[in-house]
């Protein structure tokens, strides 16, 4: 049986580069597959850990392509089309809801970001959004708040309005780290009969946290290394194990929280080339950890061993 879009554990996935700086397809496909073997419900593409900024178009529409070849019911492929232009996020975001691949299959749904730098307003947010929506009706949209990136903070009253008046905006990506954020989403919105909007912990320190308050998954970053302890996690919670919940967290916190020391995606490309997935290359200017990094990421495979957090499966 299909789980419902925007719901349960799905990967933010990186990029992986070629030493020459290109696409990697190759990698890509085959890190593709180790995420769908791992049980995870879907992966984002063109995503902030996937460098989506520094990718062409015609390399983002190989990424994208390639990954649907992937999907399945129970795998599914979220694309990341936000941008600070409505217009230009409207037009990536009907080309990519449309996009097939050679098997046919549609994207099950498109991540937006709050339009960073500009900083527009709770209203003009609502606008940006209503305006998004109405481009691609059938499309399933989860909105992505992330304050320290962006400049602007996407307010709980300002997504109850947009809940409410767009029917295919089903879910948002909580980036805040601020749980206090998560609890004021999820009560304004069952306030107004919205229990089945989904709110997705989109930060990974505060996930336990953020499902306690009324999240119901994750958009991860850790899960490119430790797919199976953020999918144990939300599988405990979800039987009331609270035990067993407060066990992994505090296991698996020396990444979710240390991966993010260095600006992300610096941590887990370097991890994952470190176990042969990808190389350490990245898009200017963002550049592979240094020497003191890569011995403070060292350290957090040590201690996810140490921990019994599996790596990769």
């Amino acid at each position: 049986m299909s789980h419902l879009p925007f719901s349960g554990v799905i990967t933010a996935l990186i990029t992986p580069f070629n030493n020459e700086g290109n696409l990697d397809l190759p990698a890509f496909n085959d890190f593709l597959k180790y995420q769908k073997k791992s049980g995870v419900h879907g992966v984002v593409i063109l995503g902030t850990t996937g460098e989506n900024v520094a990718l062409s178009e015609e390399e983002s529409e190989q990424l994208v392509l390639s990954a649907l070849d992937h999907q399945t019911d129970h795998f599914h492929i979220y694309v990341g089309t936000g941008t600070n232009s409505t217009q230009t996020t409207i037009i990536k975001s009907m080309k990519y809801a449309q996009m097939k691949s050679s098997t046919g299959q549609l994207a099950k749904g498109v991540m937006v970001v709050t339009p960073y730098y500009n900083r527009p307003s709770q209203n003009g947010l609502i606008k940006h959004y209503e305006e998004v929506a109405k481009s691609i009706s059938d499309t399933p949209i989860c909105i992505y708040n992330v304050p320290s990136r962006t400049g602007v903070n996407l307010l709980p009253q300002t997504l109850v309005q947009i809940s409410l008046e767009n029917k295919n905006i089903v879910a948002i990506k909580e980036a805040a780290g601020n749980v206090n954020a998560v609890a004021e989403m999820r009560i304004a919105l069952n306030h107004v009969g919205k229990q089945n909007f989904k709110i997705l912990s989109g930060d990974d320190a505060t996930y336990v946290p953020a499902l306690m308050c009324g999240a119901e998954g994750v958009i991860s970053v850790t899960s490119n290394v430790i797919p199976k302890a953020m999918l144990d996690i939300l599988d405990n919670f979800k039987k009331g194990d609270l035990s067993s919940v407060q066990k992994l967290h505090l296991a698996a916190f020396c990444i979710n929280n240390g991966l993010f020391s260095v600006p992300n995606p610096i941590g887990v490309k370097w991890i994952l080339s470190h176990l042969r997935i990808c190389g350490t290359n990245l898009r200017a200017p963002l550049y592979p950890a240094s020497d003191k990094e890569a011995e403070m990421l060292k350290g957090i495979l040590f201690q996810l061993e140490k921990n019994n957090i599996k790596i990769l499966t």
